[in-house]
């Protein structure tokens, strides 16, 4: 069984943000016109992207916020990689955020928020040890 992450990100981000985010760490990235997948580096945590034609709500729970999501990414790993996989994701999100003005929620099974990026900036809510 695998345990996934979610990112979602604000609306009007575009593939291509976060195509140069994934691009700069040397993410493996499924080649095609629409970038759909791949594996980050290191730990090769597999992700997945989707593209929302509409805007919709930011699903993690607790969050209250006045923007609607564009992408979604979600992170696939199983526990025993956990940590190696949380620590490459929290590389993207900090690359992301210092390349992009995009604001994002970072959770766990849309259960447990573990970074958000907003007008204030990153705040990694669930510090890695």
């Amino acid at each position: 069984m695998s345990l996934v992450m979610v990112l979602e990100i604000e609306s009007g981000v575009r593939l291509d943000d976060v195509a140069q985010t994934l691009v700069s760490l040397e993410a493996t990235i499924d080649r095609n016109p629409f970038i759909r997948g791949g594996l980050l580096p290191g730990s090769k945590c597999a992700f997945g992207l989707k593209v929302h034609n509409l805007a919709v709500p930011v699903r993690a729970c607790g969050v209250q916020v006045d923007w609607k999501v564009g992408v979604s990414m979600t992170f696939h790993f199983r526990a025993v990689t956990m940590q190696e996989c949380l620590r490459d994701i929290y590389a993207l999100i900090e690359l992301f955020a210092a390349q992009h003005r995009h604001r994002f929620v970072l959770s766990f099974q849309y259960e447990r928020i573990y970074a958000i990026r907003d007008e204030a900036g990153l705040d990694l809510v669930w510090k890695l040890p």
